[in-house]
């Protein structure tokens, strides 16, 4: 029988590429929403407080949540869920793609620093993985650079059967298209893995973005904080 699991994230964090991963190497069920973006479900569901930190109108909500248990509950489900899985990017990267995403969707200019808004979704997500063994996190770095060892960790915390003997991880080394996300090749991947990135910012525009990351998340999610593009 398949397990059912669940994958949040927010946009540009590789919530589309961790989900290949999942359904090419395992026997699961993953029952999020792609299109009702206000629902529970949604794998971008914005189940933070702070409402007027919400980048999109179609995805404002007025879930509010004190314990997991509650959030749990309103997802509606019928089966049980097993598990889930949050991912996160470095921050740095993640920002330049969100910032991209919403000039190409449109989004209404924020009155509010996009970090802010990172901060909000990880750090709720990390209070309800103090009150649940169901919860667990990756980081989209890891998964580029020891998917073997990442897929094998998700296995065991969630006691999963796998569909072939060895691991299907063949999507981070070919040219493969994931689903919306950008073409995927080994320039992009080293883009990652050099921290490029951090090519494309000034001094100052890293100060701006440390002024707002919260210290203790970075700790959390085991992500370094940059003084500067040379760091």
């Amino acid at each position: 029988m398949k397990k059912t699991l669940l994958h949040y994230g927010l946009q540009r964090s590789g919530t589309n590429f961790l989900e290949t991963l999942l359904k090419k190497n395992f026997w699961i069920s993953i029952p999020n929403l792609r299109k009702e973006r206000s629902h529970p479900l949604q794998k971008h569901f914005r189940l933070y407080d702070e409402k007027t930190k919400i980048p999109e109108p179609k995805y404002h909500n007025e879930f509010t949540y004190n314990h997991f248990e509650e959030f749990e509950h309103s997802l509606g489900l019928h089966k049980k869920v097993q598990g889930i899985i949050v991912i996160s990017k470095d921050p740095y990267s993640w920002l330049l793609s969100y910032e991209k995403w919403a000039n190409k969707c449109a989004w209404p200019t924020p009155n509010y620093h996009y970090i802010e808004e990172y901060n909000l979704f990880l750090n709720k997500w990390q209070e309800f993985k103090n009150q649940t063994h169901k919860i667990t996190f990756v980081r989209y770095i890891d998964l580029l650079e020891k998917p073997e060892e990442i897929l094998k960790q998700i296995q065991a915390k969630f006691e999963l059967k796998k569909k072939l003997s060895i691991f299907n991880t063949k999507l981070t080394l070919t040219q493969k298209k994931v689903a919306v996300s950008d073409v995927f090749t080994a320039e992009r991947k080293e883009y990652y893995l050099k921290k490029k990135y951090l090519d494309r910012y000034s001094d100052q525009a890293i100060k701006s973005i440390n002024k707002h990351l919260s210290n203790e998340l970075m700790q959390f999610l085991q992500y370094d904080i940059v003084t500067s593009k040379n760091d």
